[in-house]
């Protein structure tokens, strides 16, 4: 029998219940006692002693209502609980403050890998003898957050979150624990980067040679075989990286891009391979996951791979081959799923040819050769990407911009960029900068000055070691600046052309008594 006892509050009236139950030799399970209602829930009854002790509890003074209830507060309450965490992601244990296991639900017996495997009353030491973290809250108070746990009996690992459980007066009596397993905490990661979704739509082309590509491209991505893509810098290697995953059947896991230029060597080998905890002075407590990890059943691209050392080649190489990574500091290989595009501007070949490439990691790599060819070699690119680089910007920049000119088109088709499409994007910005009317004309478009060969007369060069630095610097300046007055008849042009402001020029050519007229 479960019921709710709805009466007046008064001294008494448990002691009242009691006692009639007591009369009937009833034997309650659970009361509880809140303002204004009694719960109570006894063993199984026959119909005519509860309808008996239902009619003596009635008339009791102060009762207002009976009525029959489904659960208790306290098993109404459970209940709720356990549906909220098992809508959940994450896995959540709770102990209490013996150490025992409470509460688990579904998701952590997933991750956990437990399944139907009862732990509940079980010692936590016994139910997840890895979780270690867990034991040290549950023993100091303390909380741990986002810690990696390792689980050697599982060759897994998890993201683990422990916190203590307190009462009123701030003691201690549990704990809980929320564990994600890796998947989880790469998708986490994936959303907050933010990773631009890019397709095959998103290369701007209309040449032959970039659609046969592209094609090869995609065709390509159906693989799980290393790619090495070879082109100049600012041909869009990483583009065509990115293209190629998000085409692929990794395209729902993460894509991680790292340049091997842009980090020191020793910060490079952390990054890839992550390291254990306390491996040197400053390491993240817990350690650190390595991009090859962080990138499991996704896709990691290493840009400017021909510049990585020769002891990272050697690491590089075992991954490849064994498909394992050893963390720093660390002694257990973990396996690795992930894909391998690597891209270069540099000539591996002679590289290898002069011990400067390792011969079987350049076979690891270049599996599938792409070679983007440059800017200068797909000349009827040129003005379809500068009008999308155009409509893509000018609204930010200059909106009262509002086209670029056939002769500026044509100047732009006849340039060989050495930069190729970032010079290209660059030379559109900052045409968009100077322009003065609503079209961009040629005279707008600027070239990178080292790119233009320089018509200065060398026979006025001036020879340094007769004066003292500061006079040499400004001598220099001045010639500098004189000889590109020459080329460019504004100072805001004249500025974009030598990489300062225009109104920096306009303070120099007044320090140095020069004018456009000259």
């Amino acid at each position: 029998m479960k019921i709710c006892i709805e009466n007046k509050d008064r001294h008494g009236l448990v002691y009242d219940i009691s006692k009639i139950l007591l009369k009937y030799n009833v034997n309650i399970l659970s009361m509880e006692v809140i303002k204004n209602a009694t719960y109570l829930e006894t063993e199984p009854l026959a119909y005519k002693i509860e309808q008996k002790i239902l009619a003596e509890l009635n008339e009791l003074h102060g009762i207002i209502n009976i009525k029959s209830i489904m659960l208790m507060p306290h098993n109404e309450k459970y209940q709720q609980m356990d549906i909220v965490f098992n809508t959940i992601n994450e896995g959540i244990v709770i102990a209490n403050n013996n150490g025992k296991v409470v509460y688990i639900n579904k998701a952590a017996t997933t991750i956990l890998k437990i399944g139907d495997r009862h732990v509940l009353g079980e010692p936590i030491s016994k139910a997840l003898p890895f979780c270690k973290l867990f034991s040290k809250t549950l023993a100091t108070g303390k909380k741990y957050l986002h810690h990696e746990v390792y689980a050697e009996e599982y060759n897994n690992h998890y993201m683990v979150s422990s916190q203590p459980i307190l009462d009123e007066q701030g003691n201690l009596f549990g704990g809980v624990a929320v564990i994600r397993d890796m998947a989880t905490v790469r998708q986490i990661y994936q959303k907050i980067t933010g990773q631009p979704s890019t397709s095959f739509n998103d290369i701007i082309h209309q040449s032959q040679v970039m659609e046969e590509l592209i094609l090869s491209a995609q065709h390509y991505a159906g693989s799980n075989s290393t790619i090495l893509i070879r082109g100049e810098t600012g041909s869009g290697k990483e583009l065509f990286a990115r293209a190629i995953h998000n085409a692929s059947p990794r395209r729902n896991n993460i894509f991680l891009a790292i340049n091997c230029t842009a980090i020191p060597d020793t910060l490079l080998e952390s990054e890839l391979f992550g390291y254990e905890e306390g491996t040197f002075t400053g390491a993240t407590k817990g350690g650190k996951l390595g991009l090859f990890e962080l990138a499991c059943d996704g896709t990691l691209f290493l840009d400017e791979i021909g510049d990585i050392s020769s002891t990272l080649q050697a690491k590089l190489l075992r991954v490849l081959q064994e498909h394992t990574v050893r963390r720093i500091g660390g002694n257990r290989e973990i396996p690795v799923n992930v894909r391998i595009i690597s891209a270069t501007n540099r000539n591996l070949e002679e590289m290898v040819q002069n011990d400067m490439f390792r011969q079987d990691l350049y076979y690891r790599l270049n599996v599938i050769p792409l070679y983007l060819p440059p800017l200068r070699e797909r000349r009827e690119d040129i003005a379809l990407l500068a009008n999308y680089l155009f409509n893509s910007t000018v609204a930010d920049i200059n909106p009262n911009v509002k086209s670029i000119s056939p002769e500026a088109i044509e100047k732009l088709e006849n340039y060989d960029y050495p930069g190729n499409v970032r010079e290209l994007s660059n030379i559109i910005e900052r045409a968009i900068n100077m322009a003065r009317n609503p079209v961009i004309t040629a005279d707008d478009i600027v070239f990178s000055v080292k790119n233009k060969p320089a018509n200065f007369n060398h026979n006025k060069a001036i020879k340094v070691f007769n004066f003292d630095l500061n006079t040499a610097v400004k001598n220099t300046e001045k010639t500098i600046i004189r000889e590109a007055m020459k080329e460019f008849n504004s100072s805001r042009k004249l500025g974009a052309a030598l990489g300062i402001s225009h109104t920096s020029i306009i303070r120099k050519m007044k320090e140095y008594n020069l004018h456009f007229n000259e």
